[in-house]
This record gives C-alpha cells, structure tokens and sequence, in this order.
C-alpha cells in the first residue's frame, strides 16, 4: 500500500482517464466545425453533444454494480476498447446519424473510466492521502481537457475532421494496452475493508445500502451543483459563446477554455488538503462554490453590453475551481461507505453532475434557436450563436444551480443528524468553530 507500484498502477488508470476526457472534450472545441460538417442548427449540435453525457450518466448505476462486481481493471479496460470504437465512427462518420452513434459508445465507455479509478485507488493507497488522490484523479482529468482546448484545435484546424479524430482513437489504443499490461485491482492478499456496514448479498440490496447513506446521496447532490457549470462550458457552448457570442479568435477561445483548466489543476491539490484536514465543513466549502459559481455567471449575464475580458477571466476562473469542488462529493461515499459497495456509491455521486449537464446542454440549444427565430421574425438580422442569446440561454443553469444548494443543504442537515445519533459528535456552527480556534490560537 502507498508503494511505488501503487503510483504506476494508478497513475496508469490515470492516463486512461486522461484519454477518456480528451474523447469527452474533443466535440466541445470542434462544435464549429461539427455545425459545418453535418450542417445542423443549435438544437440538433446540442443533440450531438449532450447525448455522450446522457448515456454517460444512464451508465453510472450499470457501471457501478459492474465495478463492485468485477474490479476496476476489467471496467477501465473495457470503456477504453468501447471509446476506440466510438471515437473511430465519429472520425469516419459524415452524416449525423453515425455521429450520434459513436458519441454513444464514448459515452459508454466512458462511464466505465472515473468510477473505476477512484476505485482502483482505494485498493492501492490508505490512510488520508485517499482524500487527496480523488483531487489527484481529476486533474488527470484536466490534461484532457487541455489537450482537446490546445493541440486538438490545432490538430483539427490542420488536418482536418478524420485525421484529428482519428489520432484520437490511437491514443485510446495506446491507453487500452498499458491498462492490460500494468493495471491490477489490488497488490496481492487484497485491499482492506473500509467502514462497518453490514452489506447485503446481491447487486440491487446493495445498492440500495450504498443509497441510503446519507454521505451518498450528499456526494449526489454536491456533483450535481458543481459539475454541470463547468461541464457545459467545456464540453458544448464556451468555444461557441467565446467565438461567436464575444467575438474571441479561435486561438483566444482555446485559452480562455485553457485557464478552466489550469485552475482547477491548481485548486484540486488544496481542496485535497483541505477536505481531509477539515473532513466536518466539506460541505460548506461546497456551498461556498455553488453560490461563488451562481455570481459569476450572474455578474457576466447581466453586465451590459459585452463582458470584458477580464470578467470572462474571471469566470473561467470559479469554472475552474468548481471541477475539484465536485469531486469533494466522492469523499463523502469514500467515508460513509464500505470497499465492497464503493463501487456504487460512486456511481451514485457520478450520476448528479452529469444529469445536470443533460438538462442543460439541450436546454441552451432550443433556447438559442428559440430566441433566434423569434429576433429573426423581429426583423433583426443576428446570428444564431449572437451574445444576446447566450445571455437569455445560458440563464437557464441558475434552476440548476438553485435546486443543488437547496439538496446540499438538506443532506447536509441529515448527514448531521446521522453523525450526531450514531458517533454523538456535534457539528456546531461554522462561526462558532472560528471562534474556538481564535480562542486557541490566543491561549
């Protein structure tokens, strides 16, 4: 355990995650060329981009019962393979049907990545370092993404659709092979056994135990406030606002997207740290992000005319601390769940975000054609992807962002109760825990 071989093993499940977001992102840097490839309005782009999601998180649940079944090793290995598949018919693919399909097997397949890493990690590392390595896991993550905003838009602006998309579909390969050859559920005589519940025998008993904690569904709740803002950003409409709403150059869009990135890169590690030097206010520190992500969208929303630059920086900024205070909600099923049914708890927390981002990414798209039809029956000549128009779509995320606070707070407050019935510890209030600490401080 914590060995060098525990780094390798999860260090290659993390270069599988890495080539699972690149196949994620690819499309949200390529909506552009993807509008021109398959000639599609921004209701049917959106169709194209939030079906992987959609599929992504109907898998979870499947997933998850599949990973306490048969391991980590067999589920990354397996979503790898599927997401070559997909991503070659996307690559090959010139009409939208096609298309469609292909996102469909990288969502499968990726479905099967993330769970399965965090999960890997538990069987390779102990101690507190496990709330860190969840941090380490999705700024992985974050070199895909920046990967799909720098030298893929590069890629594709020189080669062109097949051959960008098909290089894609090699590193999957690449990522297939060192999965098969150095990844391994657990160093010999097996990892240990987290937590005291008594699990059920049966894929649907224990399930439902992984649900009923209340740690569990708190983690649903925290990734569904936190993910979707940043999800949609970067997998479907930033490139499209930036470019054509603000009028950014494809290059300054690329690293705008970038600075999501790089941020939440930065601010995974201290989050890490944070959540397991504090393990009783995780949740509001989440509470803190949500509503740190409602006023920035609300401040650039709102400001007349164009934002300036440095607002959008600014947004690109809270997106990107908003990645790594998602992942805080694998910790809450980390510490309220047993290893054997990890593998569902995680599946569960997983489902929230990507949810969110499903209502939403659609959402934006038959918005934006809406109010373009209707300006265009007005007698204005605009564009379809015009500021005003995001400024009215892109409002629709405030629903989101209100009915996740609202289920924090709740599942916080049962969470609590259920801390304070069964351990008899006692969560004060937050100012309360400052002043103490003051008191100590002086004394």
């Amino acid at each position: 355990m914590n060995s060098a071989r525990s780094w390798l093993v999860w260090g290659v499940g993390a270069i599988a995650y890495i080539a699972a977001i690149l196949h994620r992102s690819s499309l949200g840097v390529a909506g552009p060329a993807a509008a021109e490839r398959f000639d599609v309005a921004a209701t049917m782009l959106s169709t194209l981009g939030a079906v992987q999601v959609g599929v992504y998180a109907a898998m979870q649940i499947p997933v998850g019962v599949l990973l306490d079944r048969f391991g980590p090793r067999v589920l990354i290995a397996s979503g790898a393979a599927v997401m070559v598949v997909g991503q070659v018919m996307v690559a090959v693919a010139e009409a939208l049907p096609l298309a469609i399909a292909g996102r469909v097997l990288l969502g499968i397949g990726d479905a099967a990545t993330f769970i399965s890493v965090i999960r890997l990690q538990s069987g390779w590392f102990r101690g507190p370092i496990l709330a860190q390595m969840s941090q380490y896991t999705a700024i992985s993550g974050q070199v895909g993404q920046l990967l799909s905003a720098v030298p893929f838009v590069w890629l594709l602006g020189q080669v062109g659709w097949t051959l960008s998309f098909g290089t894609l579909a090699l590193v999957g390969a690449v990522a297939l092979v060192l999965v098969l050859l150095l990844v391994f559920d657990a160093p010999k005589g097996g990892a240990p056994l987290t937590g005291s519940i008594d699990v059920p025998e049966g894929w649907l008993p224990r399930l439902r135990s992984a649900f009923r904690q209340p740690g569990t569904r708190l983690g649903f709740w925290t990734h569904f406030s936190l993910l979707a803002s940043t999800n949609v950003f970067l997998l479907l409409w930033g490139f499209p606002m930036l470019v054509d709403g603000l009028g950014y150059s494809q290059a300054e869009a690329a690293g705008l997207m970038s600075v999501v990135v790089v941020t939440g890169m930065v601010v995974g590690p201290i989050v890490g740290i944070a959540t397991a030097r504090f393990p009783l206010r995780r949740s509001t520190l989440v509470l803190a992000i949500v509503a740190l992500v409602a006023l920035a969208w609300a401040v650039v929303l709102l400001w007349p005319g164009h934002p300036p630059t440095w607002l959008v920086v600014a947004l690109t900024v809270v997106l990107g601390v908003a990645g790594p205070g998602s992942t805080v909600g694998f910790d809450f099923a980390r510490t309220a769940n047993p290893l054997r049914v990890l593998g569902s708890a995680n599946g569960i927390v997983n489902i929230g975000g990507f949810i969110a981002s499903f209502a939403i990414m659609p959402a934006v798209g038959i918005i934006l054609d809406l109010v373009h039809s209707a300006r265009v029956a007005a007698g204005e000549a605009v564009g379809l992807y015009d500021w005003e128009g995001f400024r009215i779509a892109l409002a629709f995320q405030f629903l989101i962002l209100a009915l996740g606070f609202a289920m924090v707070l709740r599942m916080r407050r049962i969470t609590r109760s259920r801390l304070r019935e069964e351990a008899g510890i006692e969560v004060g209030p937050l100012w309360a825990a400052i002043a103490q600490w003051l008191r100590d401080r002086r004394s």
